[in-house]
């Protein structure tokens, strides 16, 4: 609400202050970030490398997985066969075994999201400093993020998110090394 706020009391500022002071025309676009981040080459790439990574955690957890419901099956067939202390030793060992691969589950999480976040992140500045670029270049005034400026409604014309993606993508070729 405070971003929709701020947003209309600058775009009143303007529309007054213009008419006031007789000021020159503002130029308006719109940009929306997280489509450029899904359709650019780096985000593609960053995907698929995003569901690799989740594949060879998927693949480590899995042979863990399977000797925890193994472990458990014995337990269930032999817990009456069992002596108490038996059966004790054999909860204790599942139960341990269950800890770890919570811990290693829960950590394998972590470690992707802040790949992901650092592979977004770094994408993202990247981008900004492009709008910026093209913002100077192109002489607008203003360049908002659709999402995030509690932007309401803008005309297509002004959206330069194709223009955004790119031009990120031709930096991002030359800067990639060829695979030659």
């Amino acid at each position: 609400m405070k971003k929709l706020v701020l947003t209309m009391g600058i775009f009143f500022v303007l529309a007054t202050g213009n008419l006031a002071f007789g000021a020159s025309e503002y130029k308006f676009a719109f940009v929306d970030l997280q489509e450029a981040l899904n359709i650019c080459k780096a985000g593609q790439d960053a995907k698929e490398e995003f569901a690799k990574r989740v594949e060879k955690a998927e693949e480590r957890l899995s042979s863990q997985q399977e000797e925890l419901k193994r472990l458990k099956e014995i337990l269930e067939k032999q817990s009456t066969m069992l002596s108490e202390e038996a059966r004790k030793d054999k909860e204790w060992d599942y139960q341990t075994k269950l800890r770890d691969f919570k811990r290693l589950y829960e950590d394998s999480q972590d470690e992707l999201k802040a790949k992901d976040s650092e592979v977004t992140k770094e994408i993202l500045q990247e981008m900004i400093i492009i709008v910026h670029d093209y913002g100077k270049e192109k002489g607008f005034t203003f360049i908002f993020e659709k999402s995030e400026s509690a932007l309401l409604y803008a005309d297509k014309p002004m959206d330069v998110t194709e223009d955004i993606i790119k031009i990120y993508d031709q930096q991002h070729l030359q800067k990639k090394p060829s695979k030659e």
